[in-house]
């Protein structure tokens, strides 16, 4: 099955909201309001949960067999985790968060080489996740 032009659009567009509040904080601090860091996180959080949700239901088919049962564990450790760091201080779950989508890219890796592979998702994965990471590590450098 190949991705149509609408996944990378829409994965690519998801990307924006990640750029804003670095972007916004450089642009023009003064005028940031204090909702930003926090609803920036709160999507990052969001984003990792709902990527770790994407392992769930590729391991699905899979569910009964022991690959299976190990995505769908995995899937599930990751969005704990995701949902764990919103519960530290902004510079550590910022830090958190990113050590997740670091885990999701390893994740990928995993479900690539053991689950069905899709053409193209293994790439944009990583390319996408490579922009968030530059960005959290953008929102890091501006503390």
């Amino acid at each position: 099955m190949k991705l149509p032009p609408l996944v990378f659009a829409l994965g690519y567009a998801g990307l924006l909201p990640f750029i804003a509040g670095p972007l916004w904080l450089t642009a023009a601090p003064a005028s940031a309001p204090a909702w930003l860091d926090p609803m920036w996180l709160s999507y990052t959080a969001m984003i990792a949960s709902f990527m770790a949700g994407t392992l769930w239901g590729l391991a699905l088919p899979t569910a009964e067999g022991p690959n299976g049962l190990a995505g769908m564990a995995l899937s599930t450790g990751l969005m704990l985790l995701a949902w764990a760091a919103t519960a530290l201080p902004f510079p550590q779950a910022l830090l958190a968060l990113g050590a997740v989508f670091v885990l999701l890219v390893l994740a990928e890796v995993w479900r690539e080489r053991v689950l069905d592979p899709l053409s193209g998702y293994f790439t944009l994965r990583v390319s996408l996740t490579t922009g968030v990471l530059v960005c959290i590590g953008w929102r890091y450098a501006l503390l």
